[in-house]
């Protein structure tokens, strides 16, 4: 029953792969090629950067045209959310477009070289928090933009009614280009922190046969003979989950590099939606308040929207960092509450080994070492928030008491 739920496990975690591989060579967003049985699976395609080359030119002229002509007949409106966050996500998705290409190479030698599967195979997941992530996931990727596809459904109703469906799938595309970089490294994150809890479990098995061996009813049973030989077996255990330990810390890392400038670029771009989002909501209010207009119930619900949206993309980001961080120091902390007083001096170097790793290489999510990232981030986005909010709204009020 175990083994077929890991090869169910391994089953769908490689189909999600392979869809996501497959989702960014159609849009453009990956230019190698998938050799299964070559010691290097991905490499640089020129016919595959040709491919890129084209849907980078077809959706900056066709993106950038709309901009360009909504600046020039001043249709611009810096109120109204939805427009100022497509932009947002137009200008995000362009520089994803650029910047993959020009590091293609690296890209297929890092994912060349990542023993993903490999890695994965040796570990035992928890069948319910496996699927609560993969969950997740789907949330994020695919919940997300049919919630925003509603939303630009219902603003295609209230100002455009004389438009097509297709409009409103237009308005949604660059939003998903600009996002499939950052789902692509969430998703990934999310089944590094299933190994890691794999491995801590293993670890927290280790420690409860260790304790158990130290008591004095334990010491009697057992042959010396016998305890070395199981300790022994430990060690050798515990040296396999240090590499194993090593393998995905390198790695992790290695593969935040090609995501770390998307990643930044889309939370600037949720931080000014969720401002933009708040004086939306404030200005109707003031509208309705100070103006005596009537209160635009459907346009704040719109911006409203896209304010969760932005809201929820930071803090599941937040804490998927935040407990792969936490994932990543456990071990440390299980080693240290092992007792060894009479452990097998081979089991003692291992133990003091793997603490070593583990304190010596600190794990840290910092995209182009700007800002690390963890709960704090959602903390400080709040607060900046805050901050452009204080200056938007008394700039707007001296307006409006200005005019009267």
């Amino acid at each position: 029953m175990d083994l077929t739920s890991d090869y169910a496990h391994r089953h769908i975690v490689k189909l999600m792969t392979i869809t996501l591989v497959a989702f960014l060579t159609a849009f453009g967003l990956l230019a190698n090629r998938y050799h299964p049985g070559s010691r290097e699976r991905f490499r640089f395609s020129k016919a595959f950067l040709a491919y890129d080359l084209l849907w980078t030119t077809a959706f900056s002229l066709v993106y950038g045209r709309e901009i360009y002509k909504d600046f020039n007949q001043g249709q611009i409106n810096m109120k109204d959310a939805t427009t100022l966050y497509s932009y947002m996500n137009i200008t995000v998705a362009v520089i994803n477009y650029v910047t993959q290409m020009t590091i293609s190479g690296h890209v297929a030698k890092m994912m060349s070289r990542v023993p993903f599967f490999e890695t994965l195979k040796t570990f035992r997941l928890d069948s319910r928090s496996l699927y609560k992530s993969i969950a997740l996931a789907l949330v994020k990727s695919f919940g997300f933009p049919l919630t925003l596809e509603v939303a630009f459904m219902l603003q295609q109703r209230r100002q455009h009614p004389e438009m097509s469906f297709i409009w409103t799938l237009y308005r949604l595309f660059p939003l998903v280009v600009s996002n499939l970089l950052n789902n692509c490294y969430f998703g990934a994150m999310m089944v590094v922190k299933e190994m890691l809890n794999a491995l801590n479990a293993r670890l927290e098995s280790q420690l409860q046969e260790v304790n158990m061996l130290q008591r004095k009813d334990q010491l009697k049973l057992y042959t010396r003979y016998y305890r070395m030989q199981r300790f022994c077996t430990m060690a050798d255990e515990l040296d396999q989950l240090e590499h194993r330990y090593r393998l995905i810390y390198v790695h992790a890392g290695k593969y935040l590099t090609p995501m770390a400038l998307s990643m930044i670029l889309s939370l600037v771009c949720h931080l000014l939606g969720i401002t933009v989002g708040f004086y939306t909501l404030y200005s109707a209010m003031a509208d309705t308040f100070i103006m005596g207009k009537p209160y635009d119930g459907l346009g704040s619900l719109i911006s409203l929207v896209f304010l969760l949206i932005s809201l929820a993309e930071i803090s599941l980001l937040a804490l998927l960092c935040s407990n792969l961080l936490e994932a990543t120091r456990r071990p440390a902390l299980i080693l240290q509450e092992m007792n060894l007083r009479h452990a097998d001096c081979r089991y003692r170097r291992a133990v003091h080994g793997f603490t070593l790793l583990v304190t010596v290489t600190k794990f840290q999510i910092k995209p182009l070492g700007l800002y690390e990232m963890d709960t704090r981030l959602i903390s400080n986005v709040f607060s900046a928030v805050a901050s452009f909010l204080l200056i938007l709204v008394q700039a707007d009020l001296y307006q409006r008491f200005k005019k009267h």
